[in-house]
């Protein structure tokens, strides 16, 4: 008993231990806010390639590993905002992280003794409750300490980039030497490893805001937050084929797993290209236009990727996974960094991830299983579809707003 009570009391005067943001320096902040990041990309540069693999490799089908991502995303829709209203009546953002990343931790490891899809399935709820706020809450503390401190938002973020490159090339390389279940032990120790570093974000606390429902309605229904949320939900959600099957996809045509890390890392560089100069972008583009160069290059994108399967073509269109993904993801930040008071920056920013990522690629993913069970690559040009209507949206975002506050 020695043992696990002397690990009980020292997590506990880990998670209640004093890092508040006065204590430390600027440069402090900025490495424990990139060390957040570096660990949360390793496990999506590993999950986002290779989860579907794993999957398959335990029996499931396409449809059922699209039926399990729109489960998890499912799963984030209600519990999301929920999570940041406690952290944000708390003014907290550093305890909140190291629970819902403990929680997930230890769900995902329920995976291993799954032999049922109904057993997926319910473990897929269970790990999407409690890793759907972590993104949010670690964007939210992140974006508090850039309005406070002389650290860039982008410069902070671009070291989880770097790091989802090097976990999907390594990824490549543990399929070609080891089993596919490899993927479920790295994954698993990825999601320990970001419970760890949690344990040493800063303590920036804001002003704690009353535990309301009104507060989160009060953001979904303002018209401008919705046109954002729209845009960035057709933009992100166009992301949805490559992400559970590309992989698959180029497995099939022939590609090596080496090669495929290599892909996911050619996109991830371009990302980390335009996070490097994120500052410079948002201040000469407002968000508008962001999400308009984003919904270009996805027209762009997606109807090569329908054909490509030779390795020179393939790499060009992942190099605009840097605008079609990353140019979006600016855009949003930025719009929520000016638009919203920060004791809500929290819930607007699960609402975002809730709404805008969750709900709508938890609709759109089962549909999309049937589409690549059936027609492969085809698949991509409903992606196609979902750039467009993402630039209808921000070309209306664009009308409505132009700058400041959406209420105090």
């Amino acid at each position: 008993m020695r043992g696990p009570a002397f690990a009980l009391i020292a997590l506990r005067m880990a998670i209640s231990s004093t890092q508040h943001d006065a204590n430390l320096s600027d440069r402090s902040v900025a490495i424990r806010l990139s060390l957040y990041y570096i660990f949360v990309f390793i496990n999506a540069g590993l999950y986002l390639p290779y989860w579907p693999v794993w999957l398959a490799s335990r029996g499931l089908g396409p449809v059922e590993i699209g039926l399990l991502f729109s489960a998890g995303r499912f799963a984030r829709v209600l519990s999301s905002p929920l999570i940041a209203q406690i952290a944000d009546r708390r003014g907290d953002r550093r305890r909140p992280l190291l629970v819902l990343s403990g929680i997930t931790a230890a769900g995902f490891l329920i995976y291993a003794v799954c032999t049922e899809f109904w057993q997926y399935f319910l473990v897929s709820i269970l790990v999407g409750v409690a890793w759907g706020t972590i993104m949010p809450l670690g964007d939210s503390l992140a974006i508090v300490n850039t309005n406070r401190r002389p650290i860039q938002y982008g410069r902070v973020r671009l070291w989880g980039s770097i790091s989802f490159i090097l976990a999907s090339l390594a990824g490549g390389k543990a399929l070609e030497l080891y089993p596919e279940s490899v993927i479920f032990w790295i994954l698993l120790a990825s999601f320990v490893g970001v419970f760890a570093v949690c344990l040493l974000l800063p303590d920036s606390r804001v002003d704690a805001a009353p535990l309301r429902l009104s507060a989160i309605w009060r953001l979904f229904i303002h018209p401008t937050f919705a046109l954002l949320m729209l845009a960035s939900a057709l933009l992100q959600s166009s992301h949805l084929v490559v992400y559970i099957f590309g992989t698959l996809h180029w497995r099939n045509a022939g590609i090596s797993d080496t090669m495929i890390g290599f892909l996911w890392a050619v996109g991830v560089i371009a990302e980390v290209a335009l996070f490097a100069v994120g500052a410079r972008v948002t201040a000469r583009l407002r968000p508008g236009w962001l999400f308009i160069v984003a919904a270009v290059a996805g027209m762009i994108r997606w109807p090569l990727l329908a054909y490509a399967t030779t390795l020179p073509v393939l790499i060009v269109t992942q190099t605009l996974h840097g605008v079609t993904f990353g140019a979006a993801h600016l855009a949003a930040m930025a719009f929520i960094a000016e638009a919203i008071p920060g004791r809500l920056s929290a819930t607007a920013q699960s609402l975002h991830g809730a709404v805008a990522l969750s709900i709508a690629s938890a609709v759109i993913a089962p549909f999309l299983g049937g589409l690549f069970d059936n027609y492969g690559g085809g698949a991509f040009h409903a992606m196609t579809v979902l750039s467009f209507g993402g630039g209808l949206a921000a070309f209306l975002l664009m009308r409505r707003w132009q700058g400041g506050r959406l209420f105090e």
